[in-house]
């Protein structure tokens, strides 16, 4: 919402006359190869990069925070079947699962936000699976079946409250690893598609340029890394404060 704000220029303008222009005054981060402001779309590009790490990761954290609830309280076939499920996911490394999902479903960020909601639910559903088995039997959750109350309503008013605190915790960890993805899958190109600002797209837009023009790829390169560490500090400070131990 602040990069109209933020943004010094216009990160779509391009002054042609004006490409490759060292960092100074007027373009504290220089400009690319068609002379558009670095800073700016670096600004613009973080728009992007938080979506897809955030909206993923709610994606994958509500999807697989269902399923693994369903089937560590359910047991038996449900929870042999939704787990298999999860297995096979899990089967394909992350990234090329991604992009096999990205190339189905179109560049562009709903794409990204789709696959990258895949990748990671499996993670989320056998975290809640874990702590649901645990958890489902309990002494107050005996005591609340005992009282007639249905399964539905335990699971959702005793058992979910409190196998939540490691579904943040992983959330909170796994945003970082998203906007990491997202960036990946723009470099390759199933991502945010040209013109549009993307720290991916832009450091793979960059890379032909790194001898005579580095700037182009140290402003989106220096911001992923910038972000993606301070992210992995935000989740290491939630996990602190929602470890009992501490």
């Amino acid at each position: 919402m602040g990069a109209p704000l933020l943004a010094p220029q216009d990160p779509l303008k391009q002054d042609l006359g004006n490409a490759l222009a060292r960092p100074g005054g007027a373009h504290l981060l220089g400009t690319d190869n068609v002379g558009r402001d670095v800073l700016s779309r670096v600004i613009w590009g973080t728009r992007i990069s938080l979506v897809a790490g955030f909206v993923s990761v709610a994606m994958a954290l509500l999807t697989g925070g269902v399923l693994g609830l369903v089937a560590g309280y359910s047991g038996g076939r449900v929870d042999g079947l939704v787990m298999r499920a999860m297995d096979a996911v899990l089967s394909f490394p992350p990234l090329v699962l991604a992009l096999a999902l990205g190339a189905m479903l179109g560049a562009g960020l709903t794409g990204v936000l789709i696959a990258l909601g895949v990748v990671y639910t499996p993670t989320f559903a056998r975290i809640m699976r874990g702590q649901v088995l645990g958890i489902k039997s309990r002494e107050y959750v005996d005591a609340a079946r005992a009282l007639g109350a249905p399964a539905w309503r335990i699971a959702v008013r005793h058992v979910l409250p409190n196998a939540a605190a490691p579904m943040v915790v992983q959330a909170s960890l796994s945003v970082a690893f998203a906007i990491l993805a997202e960036a990946s899958l723009s470099f390759l190109g199933l991502g945010i598609q040209p013109p549009a600002a993307s720290w991916g797209s832009m450091i793979n837009a960059g890379r032909g340029y790194l001898q005579q023009a580095p700037w182009i790829v140290f402003g989106p390169g220096a911001a992923l890394f910038v972000t993606v560490v301070g992210l992995n500090f935000v989740g290491d400070a939630v996990r602190d404060a929602l470890d009992p131990r501490l």
